[in-house]
């Protein structure tokens, strides 16, 4: 079996072969002043971003760019730092300094950076100047995700938590005399060099913002005394918007020693975490990573209170260097100030119609650029296909790329099957069972993109929620497109959907609406020979009913109760032809089958008014009352605010979960084919389990 540092050796190697996903932000060739705040906003509403084709080419080149991405001189977070010079160079340039060194062949488990003082910084960056061989990943864990995973432990869990909260946590660090034969095998600083030779002890004791305690202990060789320090920590850090962290514990892999400074990681009244409540926490840390391959010029940015961070082993030269910003004390940055929610309309609905309907360019602006959490298949899907699966369970929502699928091939039915998407797992498509379009078959189980009009910005909205019945998940595959003329698929995550919401007083004033009301669709069917059907993309009735008699049409609408509550057939004065109307009532919040959380649905919104060309629709609360303009507008700065996209290119594969997170589609120019599958059944919380499947 061998130590358990030898142990902990080959799970490192073997680690290596699992896949992840990262959220991540493509610069676009360079870190400008626009690509900065469009990277600090990301870090301030998601917490951690990986981004990519930086135009990074060296240390020198990220300095000058810093301040464009907040971390100013002003800021600079220049505390910490343990290693001994003997052991390593730590600034490379005024701003950066070289990560702490630490054996390659283990996994460094996950810290928050500078976690050993009762002060550290708020932000941190990562440039990768020299990616290793092999391994050497920056993971990053949410502390809210590592303390659902302990939560999912059931009572043991529980009672971990408690007693990180209640106790806090401690760290003991020795510093060797620099005579001790240990210290060639140990990287910290001697004491001589961390607190100087007259009266070190003193020097130490002031240092309250690094020890609450410090004394000497007697060195394994005669005259080479050590001196010891601890500090209480507490178990969470609070967060710019006031809401407690999990700070990460501390997991030794080998006892204390001189080669480690005698170190020990205990609660904060000293007792050792036990041996199960270790691998809880280890468990909980592998299971939150997240975290691409580097390459040259690559950064990894993110809030060091609600993200920790650990290091997979690796092979081969690696060079990271760390930048830190802004200082987080003990007590936290504490709530931000008290903002009251904003009652003024952001300008949509004052438009005239047609400028509303088509949103105006300067929002949906297409060389800005967003977050999107992305995997790379390394050429080939098959092989990643169940890591894949795993990472779209985990997050809601993942883009695939480098697939191994050309510009024109789409998804075979193997690889469908093994992303889930096979026929035995298919949504049901068109007749009866739903649809309000008719759909282009690309193939047995993929479907053309609706056809709506390219110039326009297509809003979020779960797919086929205009029933009580939707998909489970989607797939986009994008088979032929330029991305340089736009067409993102967007994702929207419905969580922070309904916390955009929740800082407007309009957005309050809504959701509370939706809370009591659902919302309402109502839309009709145009007859087959209405000329104003061939503006209108909606299915006739006859095709939509699969019949030419009006009495057999509506028998069947009425029948497909889980799709409408009321039909109705319209004919305006004068008119020839007659409009099957169609009306339902939903709830605004579904319960996940998966996960139990409560997601807010997208409500859909209108932004010209009800006419022949859009089948007399309305999207109404579900009382009936329409949407105020300044509700509108709260619903449309909370779509604009949650985008995340990248641009596709051929080949792409994005996969979304239809409840946890809405899609909507960019405007575009020139080709744009882009196949998309349904799987599974989602029920909306009105539906009784009789009538599910």
């Amino acid at each position: 079996m061998g130590s358990l540092l030898e142990q902990r050796e080959r799970e490192a190697e073997a680690m290596r072969g699992e896949r992840f996903s990262v959220r991540s932000f493509d610069a676009q060739g360079a870190i400008d002043g626009r690509r900065g705040r469009e990277i600090e906003r990301v870090v301030d509403d998601i917490g951690a971003v990986h981004v990519v084709n930086t135009g990074l080419v060296n240390a020198a080149d990220l300095e000058e760019r810093l301040p464009a991405l907040g971390f100013t001189q002003s800021r600079r977070f220049t505390g910490g730092g343990r290693t001994s010079e003997d052991w390593q160079r730590k600034w490379v340039t005024p701003s950066l300094r070289r990560m702490d060194f630490y054996p390659p062949a283990l996994y460094l488990l996950p810290n928050n950076e500078v976690q050993y003082r009762k002060s550290g910084p708020e932000r941190v960056l990562f440039y990768c100047a020299e990616a290793p061989v092999d391994g050497g990943r920056c993971f990053l864990h949410e502390a809210a995700r590592v303390e659902a995973e302990i939560r999912k432990s059931g009572p043991s869990g529980e009672a971990l938590l408690e007693k990180i909260a209640t106790l806090g946590l401690s760290i003991e660090t020795g510093f060797l005399d620099r005579g001790d034969p240990a210290k060639a095998s140990n990287y910290f600083q001697s004491w001589q060099e961390r607190f100087g030779e007259e009266d070190a002890l003193s020097t130490a004791q002031r240092q309250t913002a690094e020890y609450d305690q410090c004394w000497w202990r007697d060195g394994d060789s005669p005259g080479t005394p050590t001196l010891m320090t601890r500090i209480k920590l507490r178990g969470t850090k609070v967060d710019r918007n006031g809401q407690p962290c999990l700070r990460f514990p501390r997991i030794a892999l080998d006892a204390p020693s001189a080669q480690n400074g005698y170190r020990r990681f205990t609660l904060g009244d000293g007792e050792e975490l036990r041996d199960e409540e270790k691998a809880l926490l280890r468990r909980a840390y592998l299971a939150t990573r997240e975290g691409a391959r580097l390459s040259a010029g690559d950064l990894v940015v993110f809030d060091n209170v609600r993200f920790g961070h650990s290091r997979e082993s690796f092979t081969g030269p690696r060079e990271v260097f760390v930048a830190m910003s802004g200082e987080v004390w003990e007590d936290g940055l504490g709530a931000a100030p008290e903002r009251a929610p904003s009652a003024e309309p952001s300008g949509f609905a004052g438009a005239s119609p047609d400028a509303r309907y088509e949103i105006r360019a300067a929002l949906v602006d297409r060389d800005a650029s967003f977050p999107m959490r992305t995997f790379d298949a390394e050429g080939d899907l098959g092989a990643a296909a169940s890591a894949v699966r795993a990472e779209l369970d985990r997050h809601g929502a993942v883009l695939v790329q480098r697939s191994g699928l050309g510009s024109g091939a789409s998804l075979s039915p193997a690889l469908l099957d093994a992303l889930g998407f096979g026929e035995s797992e298919a949504f049901p498509w068109g007749g009866r069972a739903s649809g309000r379009t008719t759909r282009r078959e690309l193939s047995r189980a993929l479907r053309a993109t609706d056809d709506y009009p390219p110039h326009l910005w297509l809003l979020p909205h779960n797919e086929v929620l205009y029933q009580r019945v939707m998909p489970a998940r989607l797939l986009f595959n994008a088979i032929d497109i330029d991305d340089s003329a736009g067409g993102r698929t967007f994702v929207h995550s419905a969580e922070r959907f309904e916390r955009h919401l929740r800082a407007t007083r309009a957005g309050q004033k809504l959701l509370a609406g939706l809370e009591a009301h659902g919302f309402l669709i109502e839309m009709g069917f145009l007859d087959a020979h209405d000329p104003a059907q061939a503006k209108n993309y909606f299915r006739s009735w006859q095709d939509r009913f699969e019949t030419d008699d009006r009495d057999v049409a509506m028998s069947r609408c009425r029948e497909a109760t889980l799709q409408f509550d009321e039909a109705w057939w319209r004919q305006d004065e004068g008119a020839r032809f007659a409009t099957l109307m169609t009306r339902i009532r939903l709830p605004a919040f579904c319960r996940h089958p998966k996960t139990t959380e409560r997601c807010l649905l997208f409500p859909r919104v209108a932004l010209d008014g009800p006419k022949p060309e859009n089948g007399h629709r309305l999207f109404p609360r579900g009382d009936g009352t329409p949407f105020s303009d300044a509700e509108i507008d709260a619903l449309l700065d909370a779509f604009l605010a949650t985008r995340e996209g990248a641009h596709y290119r051929p080949g792409d594969v994005l996969l979304v979960d239809n409840l946890r997170y809405g899609h909507s589609r960019e405007a575009f120019t020139g080709p744009r084919k882009v196949g998309v599958a349904m799987a599974g059944l989602v029920y909306s919380d009105d539906v009784p389990e009789a009538q599910r499947r």
